[in-house]
C-alpha cells in the first residue's frame, strides 16, 4: 500500500497538471503578453510549437520580415521610420531579440538584446543606415563611412584609434587633441603651437639637411618624441 507522503505527491502533481490544462496562462507563461497580443493572450499555440517553444515561424504568419517597420499588421503605413533593418537580417531569428512576455513577477523581466551578428554581412559595416552619428567636430569629419576605424559593433564605447600609426603620443606629446588639432580639425594639424620653430626658420635648416619637398606635414618624417620614423606617402 503507498505511503501517505507518496499519495500526497501523487495528488499534488496531478492538481498541477490539471490546472495547467485548466488554466495555462498563469500557470505555465512567464508573465503576461504585450498589450498589442491581448488578443490572442490565451492562444499558446499561435506562438508556440508543442515541444519547441516560440519559433519564428509562428511570428512571420502575422509579422512578415519584409513589411516590419513599414507597415503595420493591419496593413497602414509606418510613418517616421528610420530603418527597416528586420529586411536585412540573415536569418528571420525572431527570439534572439524579442520576448512576448513580461517575464516572472518576482524575477523581472530580462529583455534580450539585438546583435548586429544577427545582421547579414555585407551591411554590419553600413552603420548611418540606423545610427545618426554625434554631432560633434570629429564625427561630422569621419563622415559616415568609416564608424568601425574607431567603433566596433559589439559596443560604442570603449572607442579606438591607432594614433600610432600616424604619431606615437609618448612623453610631452601625450596631450590633449585640441593641442595639435586646433579648433578640433582631425585631419589637419600643427606642431608650432608647442614648438619654437618657426615655419621660415625650419624650411632653411631642412634644406641645409638636403631634405626637399613640402615639410609642413611633420608626423610624415617625425612619428615620435624621438623624431623615429620615415616617410610615407601613404600618408597623405
Amino acid at each position: 500500500m503507498p505511503r501517505p507522503a507518496t499519495l500526497v505527491m501523487a495528488a499534488a502533481l496531478i492538481g498541477v497538471i490539471v490546472l495547467a490544462i485548466l488554466y495555462p496562462q498563469p500557470m505555465l507563461a512567464p508573465g503576461p503578453v504585450m498589450p498589442a497580443h491581448a488578443a490572442i493572450a490565451d492562444d499558446c499555440f499561435a506562438c508556440h510549437v508543442p515541444h519547441k517553444g516560440a519559433v519564428a515561424e509562428r511570428c512571420i504568419t502575422c509579422h512578415a520580415p519584409a513589411r516590419i517597420g513599414r507597415f503595420t499588421t493591419s496593413g497602414k503605413a509606418v510613418a517616421g521610420n528610420k530603418a527597416a533593418f528586420h529586411q536585412q537580417l540573415a536569418t528571420p531569428d525572431c527570439m534572439a531579440c524579442h520576448s512576448d512576455h513580461a517575464g516572472p513577477a518576482l524575477t523581472g523581466h530580462s529583455p534580450t538584446m539585438f546583435h548586429h551578428d544577427l545582421l547579414k554581412p555585407a551591411v554590419r559595416g553600413q552603420c548611418a543606415t540606423c545610427h545618426a552619428p554625434p554631432a560633434t567636430m570629429l564625427h561630422r569629419q569621419f563622415g559616415t563611412t568609416n564608424c568601425g576605424s574607431c567603433h566596433a559593433t559589439s559596443g560604442w564605447t570603449p572607442a579606438r584609434f591607432a594614433h600610432d600609426r600616424l604619431f606615437r603620443l609618448d612623453g610631452e606629446h601625450n596631450v590633449a587633441c585640441a593641442t595639435c588639432h586646433v579648433g578640433g580639425n582631425v585631419r589637419q594639424y600643427s606642431c608650432y603651437g608647442c614648438h619654437e620653430h618657426q615655419p621660415a626658420a625650419t624650411l632653411a635648416e631642412h634644406r641645409e639637411e638636403g631634405v626637399r619637398g613640402d615639410i609642413s606635414r611633420c608626423a610624415r618624417c617625425h612619428r615620435s618624441a624621438e623624431g623615429e620614423g620615415k616617410e610615407d606617402d601613404d600618408d597623405e
